[in-house]
């Protein structure tokens, strides 16, 4: 038995067990219970890296449910995870077609188009978040970047420092331009001394 093969079996132990829970305990419809297995399903083959199965199994439940978000948010990450920015694009893409202020579908969006270097697509997509969600500090930070990556720097610090205003705990990962500027101070301080 194949080690990937292995892995789905002990992936799916959750899933079956939740489904007899489900239909012994909850009064759902055999829709329900059916759609519950078959995302579970996809998410155990998803784990075990058979991707292709995953696939397969979220492309049924679309078939009942073509407008699930859930599904095409995991399709998504998918192949985000699996480097395949090009095939996440256009599932991120239903997720905000569908739900156009579907903030993590517009999020994970912009950062496929920023790991596929298309910048401006991703500033396009970030401003519609900001736009209804001003202090989602990922964002802000993934917008710092963008403009850093086109070489607008004022732009860049600008977004950097609404991220670090948003982020009370101090949690943003800021790099580039303020980080810049932190190392050249300290290579002044070390030329004076």
């Amino acid at each position: 038995m194949s080690l990937k093969l292995f892995r789905y079996l002990f992936h799916m132990i959750p899933v079956l067990w939740f489904l007899i829970r489900d239909v012994i305990f909850r009064e759902h419809s055999r829709e329900e219970h059916r759609f519950n297995y078959l995302f579970g399903k996809a998410n155990a083959y998803d784990q075990a890296g058979l991707t292709d199965q995953s696939t397969r199994t979220y492309e049924e439940i679309l078939g009942k449910d073509p407008h699930s978000i859930p599904v095409f948010m995991n399709l998504g990450g998918l192949y985000f995870r699996r480097r395949m920015f090009e095939k996440a694009v256009p599932h991120y893409e239903t997720v905000v077609h569908i739900n156009p202020k579907h903030y993590q579908g517009h999020y994970w969006l912009a950062v496929c188009y920023w790991k596929l270097r298309r910048y401006y697509a991703a500033i396009n997509t970030l401003e519609e978040i900001i736009e209804y969600l001003p202090t989602f500090k990922d964002a802000l930070n993934l917008m710092g970047d963008c403009y850093e990556k086109i070489g607008e720097g004022a732009k860049a610090e600008h977004y950097y420092l609404k991220a670090i205003s948003a982020d009370p705990d101090g949690r943003v990962i800021h790099r580039g331009i303020l980080d810049r500027t932190i190392q050249e101070k300290k290579r002044e301080q070390r030329v004076r001394h």
